[in-house]
């Protein structure tokens, strides 16, 4: 009976510190489909890194690079006009993380800000660019991106002037009342062409192009409109296309 009961005890303890041991263990190399990120209850700004999962989830590949980008120079020390991990402005950062695909954006954050397409907060995605006007100013004067999205909350990267690269929340107050708007550049985040195409001031077409846009691809969207006629009316110098850039298309004559 004795030697029953032993047994029983040895059972029992080895499977309590088996469940102890799974528990303990890091998520970092676990890969699920479900992930949910707890949400700070104060309006400290998030220096954690962000699980893999935030980056892997809902994102196009280009959406992945560019956020995978941006959080590589997380901790960099703010820099006016710098575009390194010596240091590095908030349109600076935006720039060196979009660059690596392909994607040339204007170096200031007002200019920014008229490239792709406004959408509401509510609607805000990973790699989506949100803008602010701080400091009271009445132009946009601060930008960042997108990092993490779900109901309660949005978390995007930028470049503090007073802690450099790190990862704040729009629920925080001072983001919350800087905030202007949110856009999204359609070549990152495959919007329908019927939100790539707007009219300029001067009446003609307005297109952003879009991964695998080729000037005879886009020429065919428009009736009585030819690559030649593209290329004239934008004086390029070559076909080469750039995702992001944005090309006047011609009306028929």
């Amino acid at each position: 009976m004795k030697k029953v009961i032993y047994t029983l005890f040895i059972v029992l303890v080895s499977c309590g510190s088996s469940k102890k041991v799974i528990t303990s263990k890091s998520p970092a190399n676990t890969h699920t489909t479900k992930t949910t990120f707890p949400i700070k209850k104060n309006n400290e700004s998030d220096d954690s890194d962000l699980p893999n999962e935030a980056i892997a989830v809902n994102a196009t590949v280009e959406t992945n690079k560019i956020v995978r980008k941006a959080l590589s120079f997380k901790g960099t020390k703010y820099k006016y006009g710098g575009t390194t991990k010596k240091g590095m402005d908030c349109s600076g950062l935006m720039f060196v993380s979009f660059k690596c695909t392909n994607v040339v954006l204007p170096r200031t954050s007002i200019g920014q800000s008229k490239k792709g397409v406004r959408i509401s907060k509510s609607k805000a995605q990973k790699g989506d660019l949100v803008f602010f006007k701080t400091g009271g100013k009445r132009t946009i004067n601060h930008v960042g991106l997108v990092v993490s999205v779900d109901s309660r909350d949005v978390k995007f990267i930028h470049s503090s002037s007073s802690r450099g690269v790190m990862i704040s929340s729009l629920r925080e107050g001072y983001w919350s009342s800087a905030f202007a708007q949110v856009r999204r550049l359609s070549a990152i985040n495959n919007i329908e062409d019927s939100n790539t195409v707007t009219e300029t001031s001067t009446g003609s077409r307005g297109y952003v192009v879009k991964t695998g846009d080729t000037l005879y691809g886009i020429a065919r969207k428009y009736a009585g409109v030819s690559a030649a006629d593209i290329i004239s009316c934008n004086k390029l110098k070559s076909t080469g296309l750039i995702p992001g850039m944005e090309l006047k298309i011609p009306k028929k004559r």
